[in-house]
């Protein structure tokens, strides 16, 4: 991957940090993103465990 600008990078990150808030704003994925996170916990718990 090319070497981005930093004015570039943060363009980058600016775009995707307003796309993830605005995806977020919807219900259904609001709802996913908790099914996802209770998920990745119980994934994450169990390898813990073992």
């Amino acid at each position: 991957m090319a070497q981005l600008s930093p004015e570039a990078l943060e363009a980058r990150r600016k775009h995707e940090r307003d796309y993830k808030r605005k995806w977020r704003q919807k219900p259904e994925n609001k709802q996913k993103e908790k099914e996802y996170r209770q998920k990745y916990w119980e994934r994450k718990a169990k390898e813990v465990m073992q």
